[in-house]
């Protein structure tokens, strides 16, 4: 964990912190695939039957998606959605894939 992480963590709690951590690291897995995809973000919204903005702010880490949304991403993106609750010895994740 980087120093700015720790420093916040003791501001706002570890859960938090890695809470953040971990929608960051969704976020970066959607657009990745999108790029892959070579799709822009109104594409990929108007397939998955939301807002345009709804996808700009997942991927700026400015909202938590509902799971309802990440299933019509995911499934618009050909990506399967999976939460494994395999933890490591500190008890994160060890995988997860949107």
């Amino acid at each position: 964990m980087s120093d700015f992480f720790k420093k916040y963590s003791e501001i706002r709690g570890e859960d938090y912190v890695k809470n953040l951590q971990f929608e960051g690291e969704i976020a970066a897995q959607i657009k990745t695939k999108r790029h892959e995809l070579k799709m822009s973000q109104q594409q990929l919204a108007d397939l998955a039957e939301i807002p345009k903005s709804t996808i700009g702010r997942i991927e700026a880490g400015l909202t938590s998606p509902k799971l309802e949304t990440l299933l019509k991403i995911s499934k618009v993106l050909e990506t399967p959605f999976v939460i494994d609750g395999t933890l490591d010895n500190d008890n994160n994740n060890l995988y997860v894939q949107t």
